[in-house]
């Protein structure tokens, strides 16, 4: 039984549905190995990626490529409802162009960085009845289901790229400055063993407090959100041709065994193999 809640895998190339219950199928920390379009339509909820936590509205729209960490908190105990669309960017690099690069919104930035877009009423309902369309088609298939489900795929990645092209949220981050800081200081020292106490020294905080503020601030704890960040980074030196062994020290592991068994327990594959495997096609390229 897996019992890390930030694994998230799925067959096939696309998966959409319809949610609207309290808690996320994933619950913590987590990043996929492919990339995710997340519409909020509504409760009372946060969304944390990367160094950024922001709070919802309906027809809110998040983008998240397979090297972003984030998380759903649902501040209150009723459901929140939400469409979600999860893809492997291979299949949809035949349909990029020069003028249109679906992929654009996903890969063109910085992590964290520009995730978040608003959807106005009318592109709300057409991106919902197109959502709908790949939705059944998904659950009914029939003949010719693979090549309807990456019609309406492309249609909404049409729908995305032009909303992000065209508007950037001003939406502030609730992060705190501290927070901020420990994530940055955490992203530039991933190499090495990167404690608790090294941190809060580092920013010149006391550990408690800092271990308070990260929890409260996004609902999961440092020793999670360090060991995901360190796996990411694996995951992107393995994907470059890097060899396990010098995998497991690049990405600040010191324990080789320890470094196989925690990115197995994470991935769902050993480290040995994931070059080789399909979770790979969803990479940037």
């Amino acid at each position: 039984m897996r019992h890390d809640s930030y694994y998230t895998a799925f067959t096939g190339d696309i998966l959409a549905g319809h949610g609207n219950s309290p808690v996320s199928p994933t619950r913590d920390f987590h990043v996929h190995d492919h990339y995710e379009i997340f519409l909020f339509l509504g409760g009372r909820v946060n969304v944390f990626v990367e160094q950024y936590s922001y709070p919802l509205q309906r027809g809110d729209v998040l983008i998240f490529n397979n090297q972003e960490i984030h998380k759903i908190i649902n501040l209150s105990p009723e459901p929140y409802e939400r469409l979600t669309v999860h893809f492997k960017a291979p299949q949809v690099y035949p349909f990029c162009t020069a003028a249109t690069n679906l992929l654009a919104c996903f890969q063109n930035r910085r992590p964290g960085e520009h995730n978040l877009a608003h959807m106005d009423e009318p592109l709300l309902a057409e991106y919902m009845g197109l959502s709908s369309q790949l939705t059944g088609i998904l659950q009914q298939p029939r003949h010719g289901s693979d090549v309807l489900a990456l019609t309406y795929l492309v249609q909404l990645l049409v729908l995305v790229d032009e909303l992000y092209t065209r508007t950037r949220s001003e939406v502030a981050s609730i992060i705190s400055p501290h927070i901020q800081s420990a994530m940055s200081y955490i992203d530039d020292h991933l190499q090495s063993s990167l404690s608790l106490e090294e941190i809060a020294g580092a920013l010149g905080l006391d550990k408690y407090y800092l271990s308070h503020m990260f929890k409260q601030q996004t609902g999961g704890t440092l020793y999670r959100y360090i060991l995901l960040k360190k796996i990411t980074l694996a995951k992107q030196l393995l994907s470059a041709g890097t060899s396990v062994s010098d995998t497991c020290y690049l990405s600040g592991f010191n324990d080789y065994a320890n470094f196989i068994r925690t990115f197995k327990n994470i991935t769902g594959i050993p480290p040995g193999k994931y070059g080789k495997s399909g979770l790979l096609t969803g990479r940037q390229e």
